[in-house]
């Protein structure tokens, strides 16, 4: 990969966070006044409510104008995002304490469903035509389907509501995995088991239909034929051969399962009440707290960006035919 596609690579992102930037400018005044929006729609409200919602709001505040926007550019590329008009604590502050749980669990849901879907969907290949496959590949297209917040109800009804095995409230100071002992590790781990089960499973089982079909396509072409005429080992054949290939449409199925999972976190954050942007957004959206919310979507679009740019480059260094 040479410098002047990793320099376009940048360009570009760099233009997709602009673009972002802009769809939530114009988003948040295209509802009408974001300053009558947070007096709750009061008909006839005083000119010092006004003023003090609207200074509240800094550049958010009035109708769409090119110099309000370039405030409003700065503030956002620097992250001020202003304060809360609810808390008046800054936006900053609050994404900060939120978003570790998000990359948390995150983080380690992507991690589970790649270690283990990726080697059950090529363990699937070696099933080809057999009944144990067909078992398999309805069970993990069936679970694949399952919406993430279904699951994520399913579970917390069963689990935490009606058998009492995991708690109501995945609620664990974050200084639990900042700090690790064996004790906060333990706590943290038994507050996260139930939303990391949610998202990796049906991730996993969407890894494991990829590569299953990946491995499936091929297994099908001329050169693991030669090599099975040569005599090559079916281990060698699956693992050095045909797996090395499959990786390229393995890696591009990985780059949209950022977005689903960032998406899942979300929800997820939401019904097992965990302190991180999904709830953080849930509650600035039913407060019409508009300075949080416009920061945390920022900084969620961030995130799915840079995975997504961190996926292109390892999707090019697999494949050096593949250009960023």
């Amino acid at each position: 990969m040479n410098t002047y596609l990793i320099i376009r690579k940048i360009i570009q992102d760099i233009s997709l966070v602009l673009f972002v930037l802009v769809v939530l400018y114009v988003l948040f005044r295209a509802i009408g006044n974001p300053a009558l929006i947070l007096l709750h729609g009061l008909k006839h409200p005083s000119p010092g409510e006004l003023k003090i919602i609207e200074a509240e709001l800094g550049p958010l505040a009035g109708p769409i104008n090119f110099h309000d926007f370039l405030i409003y550019l700065g503030d956002m590329l620097t992250f001020h995002f202003g304060k809360s008009v609810y808390s008046q604590e800054s936006v900053a502050l609050e994404v900060e304490s939120a978003l570790p749980y998000t990359l948390l669990l995150f983080g380690i849901a992507a991690v589970i469903s790649f270690i283990i879907g990726i080697p059950a969907g090529i363990a699937t290949s070696f099933l080809r035509g057999k009944k144990s496959e067909t078992g398999l590949i309805t069970t993990a297209t069936i679970l694949n389907s399952i919406p993430f917040f279904v699951l994520a109800i399913l579970v917390f009804v069963y689990f935490a509501g009606y058998y009492h095995i995991f708690p109501l409230r995945a609620v664990f100071p974050i200084t639990d995995i900042t700090h690790p002992t064996l004790a906060g590790l333990s706590n943290a781990f038994y507050h996260l088991v139930m939303p990391i089960t949610v998202l990796a499973v049906i991730e996993i089982m969407g890894h494991l239909l990829t590569t299953r079909a990946a491995m499936v396509s091929v297994l099908g072409e001329d050169f693991i034929t030669t090599a099975r005429a040569k005599g090559v080992k079916e281990g060698d054949i699956m693992f050095h051969h045909a797996a090395r290939n499959a990786m390229v449409p393995i890696s591009t199925r990985m780059a949209l399962e950022f977005a689903f999972l960032m998406s899942g976190a979300v929800i997820v954050e939401v019904i097992f009440t965990l302190p991180g942007m999904g709830t953080l957004l849930y509650d600035a959206a039913i407060k019409d707290n508009i300075t949080v919310a416009q920061g945390a979507l920022f900084v969620i679009t961030l995130v799915v960006i840079l995975a997504y740019s961190l996926v292109d480059f390892i999707h090019a260094w697999i494949d050096p035919r593949i250009k960023v």
